[in-house]
């Protein structure tokens, strides 16, 4: 008979579509992933979404795999009763309609929709880097921030199903300013384009670096910019370097990709110090494109949290890389889509 113990998780980005068949110990059992054109109309947005859930259906019932319920997350503000988009930044096509309400009366199973920063932080939580972490923040960093926070298990919700724009709290009130109008947030000092930013200026001071060698070479065979995913800003920001890069020329002990990655972290130890003091959590988990820089921008972002942090709220706390990878927003669809109780 086939195993009715796993569920559908469904990740829907501005670039992609993530599925996956995922079992209740947060094991991936099957995978699928579509191209999704952001421009496109809801109705086009929703057939897609809907094609690849009848294809991974069908290979489930190949493998023998029975999935009982569908979770469905995605960035942006969903309304209370989570059957409308808001406000989806990257999506904009979806925004203020029945995308949400239109995929539930559509499928034939329970179906549970969610922001995909919880989902990534259930997941961690749950199966991943975050297991019996009582407090709990999963922050996932590339061309911008978001963050998922888990207390007592539970996911924390203040306001449109989110714990708040983490990425939008302001470390640096004389500091650049964000795409989202404010000046000085942690998007704007701690992201992937950030660390591009800082990469290639880096370069510039330090033509002879490895850094300076990568531009000029990348330059001179026809390189555009934006080929690193998870660090790599939009196609109109005017980055010179992926984080693709930065992170070969790190690892190849280059002084000006360290200077780049030791800054960005340091600004992202910065943003942890000011998010302690809010949530109190015990671990904060680092995933996302620029977790690939590895331990070197986590030690930077410890040290700035020694440095600035209030002692009481931030001494004990630790700094630490997810372990789930891209799998988490599947994993957490699907595993909050189960604690959901299975019902839409």
């Amino acid at each position: 008979m086939p195993s009715n113990t796993c569920a559908i998780g469904v990740d829907l980005g501005g670039q992609s579509v993530k599925l996956a068949v995922v079992d209740d110990s947060g094991a991936v059992l099957l995978r699928r992933q579509a191209a999704v054109d952001a421009s496109r109309l809801e109705p086009e947005i929703r057939g897609l979404i809907m094609h690849e859930i009848a294809a991974i259906r069908a290979e489930a019932a190949s493998a023998r795999l029975a999935p009982d319920h569908v979770g469905l997350v995605m960035p942006g503000y969903l309304d209370r009763e989570r059957t409308r988009v808001l406000f989806a930044a990257n999506l904009p096509t979806l925004n203020d309609t029945d995308f949400l309400s239109s995929i539930h009366a559509s499928l034939d199973l329970p179906v549970s929709f969610d922001a995909d920063s919880n989902a990534a932080a259930f997941a961690e939580y749950r199966f991943g880097a975050g297991r019996g972490v009582d407090r709990l923040i999963v922050a996932a960093i590339g061309t911008g921030i978001g963050a998922g926070v888990i207390i007592d298990g539970q996911v924390l919700r203040i306001w449109n199903h989110i714990a708040g724009s983490l990425g939008h709290v302001i470390i640096d009130a004389r500091g650049p300013k964000c795409a989202c109008g404010a000046t000085g947030c942690v998007e704007a000092l701690a992201s992937g384009p950030a660390l591009e930013r800082r990469a290639t200026e880096a370069a510039d001071r330090n033509p002879k670096s490895k850094l300076a060698a990568m531009i000029k070479l990348s330059c001179g065979t026809g390189f555009q910019p934006g080929g690193a995913e998870g660090l790599t800003p939009s196609a109109q920001q005017s980055t010179r370097i992926t984080g693709v890069q930065i992170a070969q020329a790190l690892h190849e002990n280059d002084a000006a990709a360290a200077e780049a990655v030791r800054e960005t972290g340091w600004w992202l130890g910065a943003a942890i110090a000011a998010w302690c003091v809010i949530f109190r959590p015990s671990k904060v988990i680092i995933g996302g494109g620029i977790a690939a820089i590895g331990e070197p921008l986590l030690v930077a972002a410890r040290q700035a949290l020694a440095q600035v942090g209030q002692p009481s709220a931030t001494k004990d706390v630790e700094i630490a890389a997810a372990a789930l990878g891209p799998d988490a927003g599947v994993i957490g669809a699907a595993a909050l889509a189960e604690r959901r109780g299975r019902v839409s």
